[in-house]
């Protein structure tokens, strides 16, 4: 290791422990499947893929509109999980009874100490 290194051996390591455990609820995580329906096509599913994964799930924006006399509630909201969770734009998250489809995940960067995504409330 060398004098410039901004952290040490173990260091990383200590951080993204302490930052799973300041994630206070658990989401589960859900991937896209396709199957053959025996009629020439497919039907598209989601299936949990990972489940009671440690989560924060904060909401960043809030939008009201009304369409054919419907009012519409949209919403973008910033999931934070575990820096190693897998987690990519064709999956979805489900919250205890709300479900959100994965906008942006923002996976690959140095020192990383969670996994942060944009998700949108379905």
């Amino acid at each position: 290791m060398t004098a410039d290194t901004l952290l040490q051996t173990g260091d990383l390591a200590y951080v993204r422990a302490q930052a799973e455990k300041a994630l206070p609820t658990t989401v589960s995580i859900l991937e896209h499947r396709s199957q053959e329906d025996g009629q020439g096509g497919f039907t598209e599913d989601y299936e949990t893929a990972y489940q009671d994964v440690p989560a924060r799930l904060a909401e960043m924006t809030g939008r009201e509109a009304v369409q054919a006399a419907r009012q519409n509630v949209e919403a973008d909201y910033m999931l934070t999980v575990p820096y190693d969770q897998g987690l990519d734009e064709t999956m979805r998250v489900q919250h205890g009874e709300q479900m959100y489809t994965v906008v942006f995940v923002n996976a690959g960067r140095s020192y990383d100490t969670t996994r942060r995504a944009m998700v949108k409330r379905l």
